[in-house]
């Protein structure tokens, strides 16, 4: 395992799995500058819808990865930096997704995690992706996210015997997008799926999607109070698990 890293996993396309792991990175890596924090893509797409300048992708390195000749100190020139947040993108070329395999990702992982306090990666919701797979099973923590959604219920469900199968155990389940008037709730989630309650997270519903596509900024930029205090929750559980200070929650009031 490696010891600084958290994946960021969802059960379908479109639940938001993009959206929470680079807001929960940015804030890390706002409230922590003394961090070095690393957030990259590990799925089969480049997933730079939140940054107005795209990061470099991983298959500018993809040989120096084959042929195992990364180098820590020289992947930090590689990867987009603001401040103390490094960034790196997926795979720009789709149809090259069949040439990534799982042992790539790890190695990737294990020769540059060293670098930073803590990793972040992005490991979109296809389980047949090779660089998805080979973080997931090197990861200290496995989240996953979800959506109150009959459709993400049974994709859930029917992907259970898989992950079982690959050794693979999920920390916490985040309900994205949360409407407390749904009834599909927390209580409804966690029976259905068989999740004890404090391993079952909400992240509110914060508006803005669209615009935030339009305008490649994550929802934080939108000041919404109930997604910042949620997205705030989960970066100070990994801060924690870190073995970090947490963030105050007055810094964001």
């Amino acid at each position: 395992m490696i010891r600084n890293l958290f994946v960021f996993h969802g059960a379908d396309h479109k639940v938001g799995t993009t959206m929470i792991a680079q807001s929960v990175a940015e804030t890390i890596a706002g409230k922590s500058q003394n961090r070095r924090i690393l957030y990259l893509s590990l799925n089969g797409r480049e997933s730079t819808e939140y940054v107005r300048e795209a990061p470099a992708s991983i298959d500018t390195i993809k040989n120096h990865i084959s042929n195992k000749m990364i180098n820590g100190r020289d992947f930090l020139r590689t990867c987009k930096c603001m401040n103390n947040l490094y960034m790196l993108a997926g795979i720009s070329n789709e149809l090259e997704e069949r040439h990534y395999y799982p042992e790539m990702s790890i190695y990737l992982l294990e020769e540059v995690s060293p670098e930073f306090d803590i990793v972040i990666a992005d490991c979109g919701n296809n389980i047949d992706n090779g660089l998805a797979v080979g973080a997931l099973t090197v990861s200290k923590e496995i989240l996953y996210v979800i959506t109150q959604q009959e459709s993400v219920l049974k994709r859930c469900e029917k992907l259970n015997e898989t992950y079982r199968s690959l050794g693979l155990e999920i920390t916490a389940y985040l309900a994205n997008k949360y409407d407390e008037q749904d009834p599909y709730s927390l209580t409804y989630l966690a029976d259905r799926l068989h999740v004890e309650k404090e391993h079952l997270w909400k992240i509110e519903s914060a508006g803005y999607a669209r615009q935030a596509e339009m305008e490649y900024k994550t929802l934080l930029e939108y000041k919404n109070e109930k997604f910042i205090k949620d997205i705030l929750e989960i970066s100070n559980h990994i801060l924690n698990k870190s073995g970090y200070e947490i963030i105050e929650k007055a810094e964001e009031e």
